[in-house]
C-alpha cells in the first residue's frame, strides 16, 4: 500500500521498501525449508520479462514496478504472481480506456502502475 501511495503521488518506488520485502520473504522461505527454491526462482521469472519489457520499451512500464514485481514473485510464486499480474494489467488496460473515452487522458498519459497491482492481489484474494 505504501508503494502505491508513493506511485500515485510522486510517481516514484523506493528501493529500500522493496529491499526490505525480499528480505522477509526469504527469511520465511528459509524458515520454511527448501521447497521454497523452486517456487521463488521460478516466482521472479514475471518480474525479470517486465524489467526486459521496461528496458525495451524506455520504461513504458518503469524500473520499480518491474522490481515490485520480481519482488511479488519471489514471496508468491509464479502462478500466483502471473495471476496478480493478468488481473493488474486488465485492471489497468479498463482505466486507461475509461481515460480515453472520458478525455481526461491521451494515448500516452502515463498512469502509476502499482496501484493496479494492488488491485491484482486484493482481488485474487492473495
Amino acid at each position: 500500500m505504501l508503494c502505491s501511495y508513493t506511485d500515485i503521488r510522486y510517481r516514484k518506488i523506493y528501493r529500500i521498501i522493496i529491499a526490505l520485502h525480499l528480505s522477509a520473504s526469504l527469511i520465511i522461505h528459509l524458515a520454511v525449508g527448501k521447497a521454497w527454491m523452486v517456487s521463488a526462482i521460478a516466482g521472479i521469472i514475471p518480474g525479470l520479462t517486465c524489467l526486459l519489457l521496461s528496458a525495451l520499451s524506455h520504461q513504458a512500464l518503469g524500473y520499480g514496478d518491474a522490481f515490485l514485481i520480481i519482488s511479488c514473485g519471489f514471496s508468491l510464486g509464479m502462478q500466483k504472481c502471473l495471476a496478480v499480474l493478468f488481473t493488474a494489467f486488465f485492471c489497468a488496460g479498463l482505466w486507461a480506456l475509461g481515460m480515453i473515452c472520458f478525455r481526461q487522458g491521451k494515448r500516452r498519459t502515463e498512469i502509476p502502475f502499482v496501484p493496479f497491482l494492488l488491485s491484482g492481489l486484493l482481488l485474487q484474494g492473495v
